[in-house]
């Protein structure tokens, strides 16, 4: 571990499950978490690892930082963007600080402004999480077998060297990528299935029958609309981060939809098929 004092701010799922690992794999190392509310840091104060207090102190303010070496932020995209000037004139030199945001180039261009030359920025995503919000939903080993993406700017190998040896030690798997590819990719993997499966939740339950639905909804309904529960606040910022990439992404959808609704208007059974029978053979490719 080449980390001696980790900085986690913002103690939701993300965080939560991080400061577990964190204490659970190196229990030497000091945690301090930064939340804004005194209910989540009443939570925090009472979680244990081997009868361990998981942090060592718990704060609002992120002045809580000024001995961190490691910084993460576990905030929605926005509100990451909104701190790291706060941040500037809190950490010591060498300090390393990095994200696990949903998109990077808002984040990394936000910090190559806000952050001093002394400090180290490393844009990151864990392909990690699920439909839960808070702290209460936290667990040890959310991490392990996750891609976790790396957005390293020139002139941050070895902090980047660093920070990969500890997302390595979590049991993920860094990759390092270039900020507008990772954003284009995560459009069409990540944020298009949430928009598609929140419209199909506001189309479905927001039915004048959707009352008469609720016995007839079964697994696909629920598999196909899980993360339509998660957090709001946080895909609304990344809706509005990667508006470009997903936008492309999004009327690809609604052509390929409009392309459904044409062969079903016209009874094409033979076109309708062969659409079911591509997705059916490009979904199988996932199990191979």
């Amino acid at each position: 571990m080449t980390f001696r004092h980790v900085g986690i701010v913002g103690l939701g799922l993300l965080g939560g499950s991080l400061a577990l690992d964190v204490r659970r794999l190196f229990p030497d190392v000091a945690v301090t978490g930064v939340a804004r509310r005194a209910e989540t840091l009443a939570t925090a104060a009472g979680l244990q690892v081997d009868g361990a207090p998981v942090f060592t102190a718990l704060a609002t303010e992120l002045t809580a930082l000024a001995q961190a070496d490691l910084v993460v932020l576990c905030t929605p995209v926005q509100t990451i963007i909104a701190q790291l000037p706060a941040l500037a004139g809190v950490l010591a030199p060498g300090a390393v600080v990095t994200d696990v945001g949903s998109t990077k180039r808002a984040i990394l261009n936000a910090a190559a402004t806000a952050l001093p030359a002394t400090v180290a920025f490393i844009g990151g995503h864990p392909m990690a999480g699920s439909d839960r919000k808070g702290l209460a939903h936290a667990k040890p080993g959310l991490y392990r077998g996750a891609t976790w993406g790396l957005c390293i700017p020139a002139g941050q190998e070895a902090a980047a060297e660093r920070l990969r040896a500890f997302v390595t030690a979590l049991g993920a798997h860094p990759l390092v990528i270039d900020p507008d590819e990772h954003d284009a990719i995560v459009a069409l993997s990540s944020h298009l299935p949430h928009v598609a499966a929140a419209a199909l939740t506001n189309v479905t339950l927001g039915s004048k029958i959707a009352d008469e639905l609720l016995p007839f909804i079964a697994g696909g309904f629920r598999d196909g609309t899980r993360v339509a529960a998660a957090d709001p606040a946080m895909w609304r910022d990344i809706c509005l981060t990667n508006r470009d990439h997903l936008g492309v992404a999004l009327r690809q959808l609604i052509d390929e939809l409009a392309t459904w609704r044409d062969a079903i208007r016209a009874g094409d059974a033979a076109h309708l098929e062969a659409l079911l029978t591509t997705a059916a053979h490009r979904r199988e490719g996932l199990n191979r």
